[in-house]
Parts: C-alpha cells; sequence; structure tokens
C-alpha cells in the first residue's frame, strides 16, 4: 500500500481541482468573451459553445463580432458579401441578446504589434472598461416556489431531443448533446423527488416536490 504522503498528496489535487472549479464559475471573478465571424459556420458553433459554457455553469459576459465588412467600403463588388454579413450580424443581435454584443470592423492591415492593439482596442471597448466594464450572469439559479424547489439551468440553443435529466441518489445528471454535467444535490433536496423538467425559452427547469 502507498503510504500516506500519496493520500495527501492525490486529497491536495483534488482540492486544487475544485478550487479551479470554483473561481470559473463564479461570475463576480471569471466570464468567457465569446469571438465570432458573422459566417454561418463559426456563427453555429459560437452557439454551441454558449450552451455548453451554460451547462458547466461558466458565464458569458460579452459577444464580439470580428471582421465586419466598414460602410466606408463602397466598392459594388462587395455588395454580395455585405448582405450575406447583415443576415448574420441579425442573427447574433437574436442569438445573444443577454450579453453585450461588440462590433468590430475588418481592418485593411494585420493588426500586430502593441500600437495596433490599442488601436483595436479604442474601436473595440471605446470608453468601457474591458475588465469591469462587463458582467456575467450565472446560468444556473436555484429559487423556491411555493412549497416547490425549482433548479433552472440555461441551455440557449438546445434542442428537446438531445436534452436528458436523470436523478440517481443525491447526484443530478443532466445532459445536452454529448456533454453530462453532474449536480451534487443540497440536503434540502435530498428527501425531495423530481415532479417533472421542462425546456422553454432557452431555460431548463427541473422542478422537485415533497
Amino acid at each position: 500500500m502507498p503510504g500516506e504522503e500519496v493520500f495527501d498528496a492525490a486529497e491536495g489535487v483534488f482540492e486544487a481541482v475544485e478550487g479551479v472549479k470554483e473561481l470559473l464559475s463564479d461570475p463576480a471573478v471569471t466570464s468567457a468573451r465569446l469571438v465570432v465571424n458573422p459566417e454561418k459556420m463559426v456563427v453555429n458553433e459560437a452557439r454551441r459553445t454558449y450552451t455548453y459554457l451554460g451547462l458547466f455553469g461558466y458565464a458569458v459576459d460579452a459577444v464580439v463580432v470580428n471582421r465586419v465588412l466598414p460602410q466606408s467600403v463602397t466598392d459594388t463588388y462587395f455588395d454580395a458579401w455585405r448582405e450575406v454579413q447583415a443576415r448574420h450580424l441579425e442573427e447574433i443581435e437574436d442569438s445573444f441578446q443577454e450579453v453585450s454584443i461588440l462590433p468590430l470592423r475588418l481592418f485593411d492591415q494585420e493588426m500586430v504589434g502593441v500600437d495596433r492593439l490599442r488601436m483595436l482596442a479604442s474601436e473595440l471597448y471605446e470608453d468601457r472598461d474591458p475588465v469591469t466594464g462587463f458582467e456575467g450572469r450565472s446560468p444556473f439559479t436555484l429559487t423556491e416556489d411555493g412549497e416547490e424547489v425549482v433548479i433552472e439551468l440555461a441551455v440557449p440553443f438546445a434542442d428537446e431531443e438531445e436534452l436528458d435529466v436523470l436523478r440517481r441518489g443525491a447526484e443530478l445528471y443532466i445532459t445536452v448533446g454529448p456533454y453530462r454535467r453532474s449536480f451534487v444535490l443540497p440536503d434540502a433536496l435530498l428527501r425531495r423527488r423530481v415532479a417533472g423538467a421542462k425546456h422553454a425559452d432557452g431555460i431548463l427547469r427541473v422542478t422537485f416536490s415533497e
């Protein structure tokens, strides 16, 4: 059998991982900021990423829309490109209404070096502080509704057929597509039963009753 120092070291690793997880899932400390180009495949991937971040309890505070064709470009050669971008920009506005959307124009040079990056940041954030000027919201809440307790989880772009909820002992398992997250239920819910689960308006609601 290994010595006590081996078990102590393993326990220390697990505690460190839990500490990192706690920091990452606290929206007051950590939030994600998505970067997306106004293109179909990229927008779809950003929507999936947004859903999976919510599943694991990570907050998103903004979406940067990169490489937007500037209005100063008037050559008719770019008309079709501008129309395609306009459709995707509208989809981005509809998809990420809960967070700030920051458009950034397509530059005519490679943005490399401190001076150019400062210019980029100035256009992107204007007067807002890039760190403190944004607020991420937790996608996970637990509330009381009369005699029932409801767990709500934001899964904005999940389809009904890829969602699954399973209660097993003291844990609640929620699956979205290929990803599964387990929640260790608080003591107050251990003696309650799952009365139902409903997905509407991008929110999964799991109800516990006596």
